[in-house]
């Protein structure tokens, strides 16, 4: 795991691509209230998080995609409830 996250964050240096696509995609989420899109941006961050959860400062940022898992599944129930409602 060390060496794909060594791979993407340093070698490719996609820290700050994948932290901005992943910011852009979770605002852009909540205003449209897509969960697809907010899973994505939840998996876009996953290795930023586990990056920063091997500081000692920071042991909780693996935590992060859990939220944007917990708003994908509010907004799946949500459009789930409406789409059987409309029927």
């Amino acid at each position: 795991m060390e060496n794909i996250i060594g791979i993407l964050l340093g070698t490719l240096q996609l820290f700050y691509p994948l932290l901005l696509i992943s910011l852009l995609l979770f605002v852009y989420a909540l205003v449209v209230r897509s969960w697809k899109l907010m899973l994505l941006s939840g998996l876009i961050i996953l290795p930023d998080a586990i990056y920063f959860s091997w500081y000692p400062p920071y042991p909780y940022a693996i935590f992060t995609p859990v939220i944007h898992l917990v708003i994908a599944f509010i907004f799946y129930y949500r459009h789930k409830r409406q789409k059987e409602l409309a029927e």
